[in-house]
């Protein structure tokens, strides 16, 4: 096979947050995923795990999203600040335990700076109100001295946190709400006007970024609908501030009466869930399309001091694969992941690169015993998943632009090609996901190669994962490099079946 890599026309650069990640009040994410208390035995910094802490800051999530998901629309912020927490009962997702409260605001904001994270906050729109959203964002960022900033200090947080990242309501056409668009459109307007500025005076620069709740993404006649009627309702009126979108997407594979199992399949099954992970990209297409063409409907302002609203991000903000057999976990949707999932998270965030100049944020679903999970633990046992190997080996394409692979020969179905450039360093994912075939790539580069090497995450068995017997038995490695190259072409180049193969290729 070959494979020429060229500058793209219109280019294009890499958001680092396609990289987000996001954790809810959902089975054991929180509470054992990172919540163990300042008490327990196991490593911890103000309570939150250690190992899950330096795992995390090893690939610095740009983004990470909290504390839902369904659970953000039942969760009432003064319930987890403050020395006495109040406690609730949990229905989230079939999780139905009582939620301590433990891990609150302040926790929060404490773990995504731990991990060098920006937070993305999901306010309660269900069972909340606006004035219960606008004291949360005064007790989070208010730097002046007021009642809710006192109350920050006395948590142990003198100055404000300066948190951005607003999503209005969750996923409003089913748990957040069962809203139609002109129910949902009407209540944001109000949330987003509601909002303080936190700006030193009116002309002061907005950094806010309000995020709306966008379609159900695997409902295909829903989202389209949804979209455009979202989109209707923005241009009846002035339009509220909105920067973000928020579409869903999960990579359903339940079988028969949620058999699916995420470590238990057939050859079929592992094509499936590869090819449901393909059709992203259409997806996304279709939903930028829409968001645009709304954008073109909306009324021109009439007078000085109104705004248009020119400019709508799309952002995937849970994403992942999902296995019927997860509804029946004692921790609710803990999976376990395989290569399987690896090579569909590997597809994803290349589908995500490919689209950085439509899509500009992305979380995946989620990031700790729950779903596409990057970490499983229980109790002292901790284990990184494959899932978390792809995330490592794609940090180098964060801030890079995107370059176009084009397949000069024989095609194949079965593998994937994304290369993107930092100054003269190229890097090159190959994702062959065939069961059994090597395969030969020559590439053609726009320059001589100086030299390459070649990190690979690679299974003899499509059942091959890592467990808390046997943590390390899937794990990428610098398997290849070369020096002295000389060369404006690289060829032979074997890639493994059932491989995720990043290539660092520095030209001369």
């Amino acid at each position: 096979m070959k494979v020429k890599i060229e500058k793209r026309q219109n280019e294009t650069k890499i958001n680092p947050r396609l990289h987000g990640q996001f954790i809810e009040f959902l089975g054991n994410a929180i509470n054992d995923g990172i919540w163990v208390g300042k008490e327990s035995k196991i490593p911890n910094i103000n309570g939150m795990r250690l190992d899950v802490i330096n795992a995390l800051k090893e690939i610095e999530p740009p983004i990470i999203r909290w504390p839902g998901g369904v659970f953000a629309d039942h969760y009432n912020w003064q319930d987890g600040v403050g020395e006495k927490r109040k406690k609730v009962f949990n229905e989230g997702f079939g999780t139905y335990s009582v939620e301590t409260n433990e891990f609150g605001t302040d926790e929060f904001l404490e773990f995504a700076s731990l991990i060098h994270s920006e937070p993305w906050i999901n306010v309660n729109l269900l069972t909340g109100s606006a004035r219960e959203m606008t004291e949360w964002m005064e007790y989070i960022n208010r730097k002046q001295s007021t009642y809710l900033s006192k109350k920050r200090k006395d948590s142990g947080h003198e100055k404000p946190y300066d948190v951005n990242y607003w999503g209005i309501g969750n996923e409003v056409w089913g748990g957040g709400g069962m809203m139609t668009p002109e129910q949902y459109v009407a209540d944001y307007r109000k949330y987003a006007t509601a909002a303080p500025t936190f700006a030193l005076n009116q002309f002061s620069e907005d950094s806010r970024y309000f995020i709306l709740s966008g379609a159900d993404a695997n409902k295909p006649k829903e989202r389209r609908y949804w979209t455009k009627s979202v989109m209707k309702e923005l241009a009846r009126a002035r339009p509220p501030k909105v920067d973000g979108y928020d579409l869903h997407w999960y990579n359903w594979y339940l079988g028969n009466e949620f058999s699916a199992s995420a470590t238990d399949f057939n050859a079929n099954d592992w094509y499936q869930v590869i090819k449901g992970a393909t059709e992203l990209e259409d997806i996304l297409k279709e939903q930028y399309d829409l968001i645009q063409d709304g954008l073109d409907q909306l009324p021109e302002p009439e007078g000085e001091f109104d705004q248009k609203l020119e400019k709508m991000d799309l952002i995937l903000g849970e994403w992942g694969n999902w296995y019927g057999r997860a509804f029946f976990e004692e921790k609710a949707l803990y999976q376990q992941n395989t290569m399987r999932d690896a090579i569909t998270t590997a597809i994803v965030l290349d589908i995500l690169h490919s689209n950085a100049d439509k899509v500009k944020m992305a979380s995946m679903a989620q990031t700790i015993n729950v779903l596409n999970a990057l970490i499983l633990t229980n109790g002292e046992q901790f284990v990184l998943t494959p899932v978390y190997d792809i995330f490592k080996m794609y940090k180098v394409h964060r801030n890079n632009d995107v370059l176009d692979v084009t397949i000069t020969d024989e095609n194949s179905d079965h593998v994937k090609f994304f290369a993107s450039i930092n100054d003269k360093t190229i890097y090159l994912n190959v994702i062959n996901f065939d069961l059994t075939e090597t395969i030969s790539v020559d590439i053609d580069l726009p320059g001589l190669v100086l030299q390459y090497q070649k990190e690979e995450l690679a299974a003899n068995d499509m059942h091959e994962t890592n467990t808390f017997e046997d943590p390390n038995h899937l794990r990428a490695a610098i398997v290849e490099q070369r020096n002295n190259v000389s060369a404006n072409e690289l060829f032979d180049i074997s890639i493994k079946p059932m491989s995720v193969s990043v290539f660092k290729i520095v030209l001369g």
